[in-house]
């Protein structure tokens, strides 16, 4: 038998966490990790609370009219999984921890700014189960958000 390290583990978590997203274009799930190695929150991409999906609905406005990824987020209406998992957790449960993303090999503009508000120190992201382990840092994060406009 062959034990899981904690990085496999909390990925496998959020492969999990995405499979709970309602949204027709991407699945996405993100877990936030303390120091401690525990869990402060989990969370996927999928609409807010009552509000019909795109699954629901049959059809993705972003699909149907061609919206390259990470451009126009507000013709979405899901919410990403790195904000769901912040949102979940609240800043005072996210400083010093690490989030875990599944389905993504970037995190978009909106998450970076979430992400370093939130006081999250590092992300790991994986894409599927074919892809390589990415590690990003807060300050990696910050020069790229300083390097802007």
């Amino acid at each position: 038998m062959e034990i899981k390290t904690w990085e496999e583990y909390f990925l496998d978590l959020a492969k999990t966490c995405a499979s709970r997203s309602n949204c027709l274009r991407a699945q996405v799930g993100a877990v936030i990790v303390g120091e401690d190695k525990k869990i402060k929150a989990t969370g996927y991409n999928g609409t807010p609370s009552k509000v019909e999906s795109c699954y629901e609905r049959g059809q993705c406005y972003r699909i149907k009219n061609n919206i390259q990824s990470g451009t126009r987020y507000e013709t979405c209406r899901s919410i990403h999984a790195e904000q769901n998992a912040i949102i979940q957790a609240g800043q005072d449960r996210c400083k010093g921890s690490t989030m875990y993303i599944y389905g993504h090999s970037m995190i978009c503009i909106l998450c970076k700014r979430f992400i370093v508000q939130a006081g999250i120190k590092d992300v790991v992201l994986k894409k599927d189960d074919n892809s390589p382990v990415l590690h990003v840092t807060v300050d990696d994060i910050r020069q790229e958000l300083e390097a802007q406009v």
